[in-house]
């Protein structure tokens, strides 16, 4: 089965999602990387077999629901619409914009999931709440067996109608029970998970100033398509500041 990977951020995440992009790619083969985004293009040279999407016209959640202006965006909610925004795929793997790959993770992907809808490393905390409570920064999706089994849209419609604190984490977490395998915090490693001596991925959740750690700085300078990053960078900041100027700085 295709190895696909799915990362989502507004505006002011695109470079950040760059550098856990490269991250990725500098250990793994994969099939195709979609990138959600506010914009018809990404500001960063990037190979053919990534795909920036624009879900800023998204009619799954609108402004006004419950969720919507947390401080998480709606693109974090759009996990749990995964299945029909991509009906052709069968297995994606979602990242969020604070990991970082730094491992071959393909038997994360050759993982079996039969009977499974999602899989991802357990919050011991959160878990006494609510049995196997995982974290969502690093989650396999099974989108056959969630599409099999209707539970999309009694999430997306959880998520339009009631308030919480980690809305789409919540209400997987919530609505899933039983469908959810466990993996090791090797694939998630964080303040929430267990600890783990050698992480393939680091999740850099709750982590003020991470963008300074040696990991995160050496993907940061890493040139892994052999493009001119720092060119890239500099046309990224010019088409900025145009925006701006157009618009006032309003997002």
């Amino acid at each position: 089965m295709d190895k696909v990977v799915v990362y989502a951020g507004t505006r002011n995440l695109y470079e950040q999602m760059y550098v856990c992009l490269k991250s990725l790619l500098a250990h793994n083969q994969i099939d195709r990387v979609y990138l959600l985004i506010e914009d018809d293009e990404y500001p960063f040279d990037i190979p053919p077999y990534v795909y920036p999407l624009n879900v800023s016209g998204q009619e799954f959640f609108k402004p006004g629901t419950p969720n919507y202006g947390c401080q998480w965006s709606y693109m974090s909610m759009l996990r749990c619409a995964f299945g029909n925004m991509f009906p052709e795929e069968h297995k994606i793997l979602w990242l969020d914009c604070d990991t970082i790959v730094h491992a071959d993770i393909t038997d994360l992907f050759d993982m079996d999931m039969t009977g499974y809808m999602y899989a991802g490393a357990v919050e011991r905390q959160n878990s006494i709440y609510l049995y196997k409570y995982i974290n969502c920064g690093v989650l396999l999706m099974n989108l056959d067996v969630i599409r099999d089994r209707g539970r999309e849209d009694e999430m997306i419609s959880f998520l339009n109608r009631y308030p919480f604190a980690f809305p789409d984490q919540d209400v997987i977490n919530l609505l899933c029970q039983g469908w959810i395998r466990v993996i090791s915090s090797e694939y998630n490693a964080n303040a929430f998970t267990d600890k783990c001596s050698r992480p393939r991925i680091f999740h850099f959740a709750a982590v003020k100033n991470f963008h300074e750690n040696p990991i995160y700085k050496f993907y940061d300078e890493l040139d892994v398509f052999g493009f001119d990053e720092e060119e890239s960078k500099e046309e990224a900041e010019a088409d900025g500041n145009e925006t701006d100027a157009s618009t006032g700085g309003a997002e």
